[in-house]
Parts: structure tokens; C-alpha cells; sequence
């Protein structure tokens, strides 16, 4: 695996950028053919004015910063944004816009856009020379998180993106249904949660192939750390494509940063964003911030200066649960419901209940069947189990998908599952 550096702020051409650069994300237009590197940049990291830029990016990821546009300013996403919306309070200087995302519609031949500011989520469409035409406001419970945007495909899902945000140690998952549509376009998110891990989840991104996975930075006690949540196959809905069908299944969370070459001289990771563009190689490009373990002359404190990163690859499978020898999830607590999600434990050798509470008696059953078709058919075995709280269940050689339910809501049920 190779690590190069995108774009560092500390010697760009643009002043505006040398505050920092981070949020990366990558889009292809066909038609031009052209890569463009979608990010957000600020002039001084003192000041949260996080502003959106979109720039020409070549196959060797080289970038042509001195074409880079700002297609949103801080100023005009007061002045355009703001002017008809029903905010009836003025802009504060400390909202600042987080976490950009994008795609190219090539039905439309057209940009999609999402990022928020404050708790607010936009999504917003672009003509192909990166003019704005539309934008609709989504989401008014946001973080400094934005929202991915990845299609689901036609033949039962058209016209729907899925989307996921972070809760704090939550994460959600959710779709954009008639995305491709200005004037219709909503969020729609799943009432549970996908997954409950980390001490605080925030920037993140997903991809439905080759598997629904979701990608997050985490503030893992004060340094922030990259980590992957896998999902199903989007075969496993061939018969289920039902909006929030998807919403059944759980996540599974791995640490993706332990298997990457980053050592400790990058402090903190963020923002992460996986894609095969531009040059057909799997990577992941990142957002680190070096500085932010030493106070800054002109501020008193740390200082968060991001910078973009790619990392390749070449030697890894990500989406293979295998490579993280562990994953786990929180799978039932008074946070999320005594009855689990779906979960697809396929090629495990060991799944571990761990089961923490208040002494006393509990039931538990693990409802397992042969995959997700089957599970969301009403085909599946179900054993149930008395234990002492606290307790450990050991399953040797599992079932491929299995659901937990305990009869009662006061229990922390951890699922680790070892490959």
C-alpha cells in the first residue's frame, strides 16, 4: 500500500486555501470525460469559514488547483441560500459549512451536492460548468457530519440515494427518495440504527458495492481514527426492494485504521472517502490534521489544519470481514431496542454474546437462518437460551445471518464476531 499527499494547504497558489483543505470527494463527468475532486477549503483555521471548492483532478491524482472554483462562499450561502428559507434568525459567524458530498447525475447531466451548515442539510444541483440551479433544504438536526449520497439503481429503487449520520456512539442509515428531483426530493431515515460504536462518530461515506458499507471517522478519546461498518450484499434484497427494506440489518464495525499504513506522525484521521477514481485503483482518501497536538502561536490553541491524503489499496480487500479478524456492535441496549437487527455473520468461525446488566435472569434467543432473503421472508430457526446477567453466549460455527432478542430493555447485549 502506497500513502501520497492530494493537496497540502501550506504551499498552495491560493491564499483562501491555506487554511485548509478536507472533505474530499471525488466525481467523474463522461460526457467531458473529466475527474473532479469535490473539497472544502478556508483561509484560516481560526475562523470557521469552511467554504466549498471543486477543482480538475488528472488520472495520476495530480490536482489543478490554479483552476479550482469556489462554488459556494461563506458569503453567498447566506446571501443565496438563506434568502428564502424559513431560518428567520441571522447566520452566526460560528456556523460553518461541513462535510461535502457529491455525484454526477448522467440521466440529468448534472452535479448532486449535499454538505451542512449549522444543523441544517442541503442538497443542491449543479449544471456541468459547476452553476447552481437548484437546492433544497433536507435535514434540520445535523452535525458537522454531512450526508453521503450513493444511487441504489433502477428496477424496484429508482430515484432513491442512500444516505447514512452519525448519532453520537449511533449511526443511522437513510435514503433520499426522488433524489433527482429538486422540488421532491426528501430524507427518509430508518427509526433504529445501523450501528452503536465509537465514543462519537462525525464525517462519513458509503458505497453499495461490492457491498452496503459505511465509512466514519471516530473521536476514539480524543484522537480522531478512521473505521468501517459492513453491510449485506444488495443481492441479498433481490426479492425485498421495498424502501427500507434495508433498514432491517445491522453493521458490523472493524477498525479499517489498524490495517493501514498511516503511523503516528498523521496524529489524527478523518473524513474518509472511498472511490476507485481516478485511475481505477481502490483507495481511500483521508483528511489528517498533524497539528493538532500543539497549540498554535496565533490562536492559544491546537490547531486543525487539514490536509487530503490518498491511501491505496493494492494489498487489501476492505470489504472482506476477514482482514479485521474481529468486528462487533452493540447490538441491543436501552439506546437501541431488545430486539437486534439482521445481522450477516457469513464465513464466521466464532460469534460471542456479551451480555452486561444487573444480576438477574434474562432470555435470550438468537434467531438464525441461511441469509438475508430468508430472514426478511420469515424463514429462520430460533434458540432460546436462559442466562444469569451477566453471562457470555458462545456460538461456534454460526448460522450466516442471525438476530438476537432478549425479554428485557434494560440489557447491553455486545456481539463480537471472530473470522
Amino acid at each position: 500500500m502506497e500513502i501520497i499527499p492530494i493537496i497540502e494547504p501550506y504551499r498552495l497558489p491560493i491564499s483562501d486555501l491555506r487554511g485548509g483543505v478536507g472533505s474530499p470527494c471525488i466525481v467523474y463527468n463522461p460526457f467531458e470525460p473529466s475527474y473532479y475532486i469535490l473539497f472544502l477549503g478556508e483561509k484560516d483555521p481560526a475562523q470557521p469559514m469552511r467554504e466549498v471548492w471543486v477543482a480538475p483532478l488528472e488520472k495520476d491524482l495530480t490536482v489543478d488547483i490554479n483552476n479550482a472554483r469556489r462554488i459556494l462562499r461563506r458569503t453567498s450561502v447566506e446571501r443565496v441560500l438563506f434568502k428564502e428559507t424559513e431560518i428567520q434568525v441571522p447566520m452566526k459567524k460560528e456556523l460553518y459549512i461541513s462535510a461535502v458530498r457529491g455525484i454526477f447525475n448522467v440521466a440529468k447531466r448534472e452535479y448532486i451536492v449535499t454538505f451542512s451548515i449549522g444543523k441544517d442539510g442541503y442538497i443542491l444541483y449543479f449544471d456541468e460548468e459547476w452553476h447552481l440551479k437548484a437546492y433544497r433544504k433536507i435535514y434540520d438536526r445535523a452535525g458537522d457530519h454531512g450526508f453521503p449520497i450513493a444511487p441504489i439503481g433502477a428496477y424496484g429503487r429508482e430515484h432513491q440515494a442512500l444516505t447514512t449520520i452519525p448519532l453520537g456512539e449511533l449511526a443511522k442509515l437513510g435514503y433520499f427518495d426522488k433524489v433527482d428531483s429538486p422540488e421532491e426530493v426528501k430524507l427518509v431515515l430508518d427509526k433504529g440504527y445501523a450501528f452503536q460504536h465509537g465514543h462519537a462518530n462525525d464525517v462519513c461515506d458509503l458505497t453499495v458495492l461490492p457491498r452496503i458499507t459505511l465509512f466514519y471517522e471516530s473521536d476514539e478519546y480524543g484522537q480522531w481514527k478512521v473505521k468501517i461498518a459492513l453491510g449485506p450484499h444488495t443481492m441479498d434484497f433481490q426479492n425485498h426492494k421495498e424502501p427500507g427494506a434495508e433498514f432491517q440489518v445491522g453493521f458490523l464495525v472493524g477498525y479499517l485504521q489498524s490495517i493501514l499504513p498511516f503511523h503516528s506522525q498523521y496524529i489524527q484521521i478523518g473524513h474518509p472517502h472511498y472511490t476507485v477514481y481516478p485511475d481505477g485503483k481502490p483507495k481511500l482518501l483521508v483528511s489528517c490534521f498533524r497539528d493538532t497536538w500543539s497549540s498554535r502561536p496565533d490562536t492559544g490553541r491546537e490547531g486543525y489544519r487539514h490536509e487530503i491524503h490518498a491511501v491505496y489499496l493494492d494489498d487489501i480487500n476492505i470489504f472482506d470481514p476477514r482482514e479485521y479478524a474481529v468486528l462487533r456492535d452493540i447490538i441491543i441496549s436501552p439506546e437501541r431496542s431488545n430486539i437486534s437487527k439482521w445481522y450477516n455473520i457469513s464465513e464466521a468461525d466464532c460469534m460471542e454474546l456479551f451480555i452486561f446488566g444487573q444480576r438477574s435472569v434474562a432470555k435470550v434467543e438468537v434467531d438464525e437462518t441461511s441469509s438475508i432473503k430468508d430472514a426478511l421472508d420469515g424463514r429462520y430457526i430460533v434458540k432460546e437460551q436462559e442466562v444469569i446477567v451477566p453471562d457470555k453466549i458462545i456460538v461456534d460455527n454460526p448460522a450466516p445471518v442471525i438476530r438476537v432478542k432478549c425479554n428485557r430493555k434494560d440489557l447491553r447485549i455486545v456481539m463480537i464476531v471472530k473470522y
